[in-house]
């Protein structure tokens, strides 16, 4: 018997990891569960759900405030009916408000409600309620686990984002048309927000970029809209470098893998990061990294075996293991074949596989 999965996506964009891993997850489903997805507003992820064949809402989820209270009733009351007709199995909500639309409607038709959390920070507020409403909470990794008390540490399962090794692992990829021959490319992609530290990245090029004359940072990934400021704070320490003709910024690719497949090294100085996706990328792809010792990082990159774990913050120490790899081609050829066997950890199959162990667990009670 077919059962059907009523999932619910906090973001209409494809703002990160979170949104891939929800599009990859209901896109992977085996044939005894079918979706339907529900997302805020019609955009990006909307797109690419219908593409593959994935029936899907747009619903939005308005902010808890009594002022939006006509508004969120109307989303609940669109959500009853919903599973009215659909009579899903479970609830699905990838995000923190999808779990308080997706709790109270699973709560008023007794179905369960499977939360996956992928941020580490904690909300005072919300937490709590969020996971009495949930039947179970999927965490991203050990570091967001540790955002709830051990009260509710029983209904925790700690599930990897999943990766498709296959589109990552292939080496039929041309280089990138505005990489130059000669380049020695540091990589860093993260969207430009302040946690992601794009200013030690650029300090850290600074200690390095006097020794190589072809080495270059490019930067892939799109605008915070929320901190534009920070934008413009990055383009002017850009424009005042002395190596400023070297650093590249370059918006939202679809495909990276061009960019992972002819770069040196990869930088992750990014802080309390959840997951990190982008590591386990370039990874697949061969390329080595270096990253802050921060968040979740540390489970997806061993110190020394399949990359270099650095202090958070610290540039000269970023600096100090960048210019290692570079300067060593046996290491650097020896991290980026043990980073893609540790990518291996990551695949879809073995994300696909936990998550239906927690959809069975969750419509077998």
């Amino acid at each position: 018997m077919t059962k059907v999965v009523m999932a619910i996506s906090n973001h209409g964009q494809m703002l990160g990891g979170g949104e891939y891993s929800f599009l990859d997850l209901l896109s992977n489903l085996p044939s005894h569960f079918t979706s339907i997805a529900a997302v805020p507003f019609e955009g990006e992820l909307a797109d690419k759900l219908r593409q593959r064949g994935i029936a899907t809402q747009s619903i939005p989820l308005p902010p808890l405030r009594p002022w939006k209270s006509i508004e969120i009733f109307s989303t609940l009351k669109t959500f009853m009916d919903l599973s009215r007709k659909l009579r899903p199995a479970l609830i699905y909500a990838n995000g923190s408000r999808a779990a308080i639309y997706g709790g109270i409607v699973g709560r008023l038709r007794n179905l369960p409600v499977i939360w996956h959390c992928r941020i580490t920070d904690r909300d005072p507020c919300l937490d709590n309620l969020l996971a009495r409403l949930s039947t179970r909470i999927v965490a991203n990794s050990k570091a967001t686990a540790t955002r709830f008390s051990r009260n509710f540490q029983s209904k925790i399962k700690i599930v990897y984002n999943g990766i498709d090794l296959k589109w990552f692992g292939g080496n039929a990829v041309k280089p990138p048309a505005s990489a130059g021959s000669n380049w020695r490319i540091v990589l860093l992609v993260a969207r430009v927000s302040k946690t992601k530290r794009h200013d030690v990245a650029i300090s850290a090029f600074e200690h390095i970029a006097e020794s190589d004359p072809h080495l270059h940072l490019v930067c892939i990934g799109g605008r915070d809209h929320s901190q534009l400021q920070w934008w413009s704070y990055l383009q002017e320490k850009t424009g005042t470098s002395k190596f400023g003709d070297r650093i590249h910024w370059i918006a939202t690719e679809n495909d990276v893998r061009p960019w992972y497949c002819v770069a040196d090294v990869l930088v992750f100085p990014c802080e309390n990061e959840s997951f990190g996706r982008v590591l386990v990328e370039a990874m697949a792809c061969g390329l080595p990294v270096v990253a802050a010792r921060s968040g979740a990082v540390p489970e997806i990159v061993r110190h020394g075996q399949d990359g270099f774990l650095v202090t958070p913050g610290e540039q000269k120490e970023l600096a100090a293991a960048v210019g290692r790899i570079l300067a060593d081609d046996a290491l650097r050829r020896n991290l980026g074949h043990a980073a893609r066997k540790r990518a291996r950890v990551f695949d879809m199959d073995s994300h696909l596989e936990n998550m239906l162990s927690v959809f069975d667990e969750v419509t077998l009670r």
